[in-house]
């Protein structure tokens, strides 16, 4: 089923794109064993109760255009040095969830503030994409997320994010999708990649846009 945007503060009509596919609600709280259908029993032994994998959320960021008329910007970030064998790599902005976090929203609106000093009261939350495992395991959970904020009041904290990119979501469309292969861990994988003004957008990310499908409308 597809996801259509109603009106959005701060985005004028035709901004945003028309459909985006897989979108769920977005969970009150977190529950890993219904959120991802992840099996928590001991491979060997059932009756063992398995440590549950961490937990994060990762915002598909839509904000206004900087010129009118201009197709809605994507938020992306670099990661910084602090993210060990992530940093440096091209992401969502978001983060692990905190014992204090009751649910996504709560995750990503400390996350958003944290990274790039966007406050909680002009976000947007309007559903969720499937979760995804990263390489390490982690449950990661994307939200669809729109902010009235403008980008030159993005302030990123730089122990977390090395910079921030821009991308119209028209760059991110599955028509602008090629794809990549890559052996990692001895394993040949195969992932996505959507390249946008220098920048290449790869792995679990651009899985996770692709899985968005956005659409434009139709003329």
């Amino acid at each position: 089923m597809r996801f259509s945007f109603s009106i959005v503060d701060g985005f004028l009509a035709g901004s945003l794109p028309a459909t985006l596919a897989n979108v769920s609600p977005v969970a009150s709280t977190w529950d890993v064993g219904q959120a991802a259908g992840v099996d928590r029993r001991h491979p060997s032994n059932p009756s063992i109760d398995v440590k549950p994998p961490r937990l994060s959320a990762v915002a598909l960021l839509f904000l206004p255009p900087q010129v009118a008329g201009a197709p809605a910007d994507i938020v992306l970030i670099r990661r910084g040095a602090h993210y060990g064998s992530h940093r440096g790599q091209i992401g969502l902005a978001g983060g692990r969830a905190e014992s204090a976090d009751i649910g996504p929203v709560e995750t990503l609106i400390r996350e958003l503030h944290e990274e790039l000093g966007i406050p909680g009261e002009v976000l947007t939350f309007h559903g969720s994409l499937p979760v995804r495992r990263a390489i390490d395991g982690s449950i990661v959970l994307p939200c669809i997320v729109t902010a009235h904020w403008s980008a030159w009041d993005i302030k990123a904290a730089p122990d977390e994010v090395a910079s921030v990119c821009l991308a119209p979501w028209t760059s991110l469309t599955n028509a602008m999708r090629s794809s990549f292969a890559f052996t990692m861990f001895g394993v040949r994988r195969e992932s996505p990649l959507y390249r946008v003004d220098g920048v290449t957008v790869w792995g679990l990310t651009a899985s996770i846009i692709n899985a968005a499908d956005m659409l434009p409308l139709e003329l």
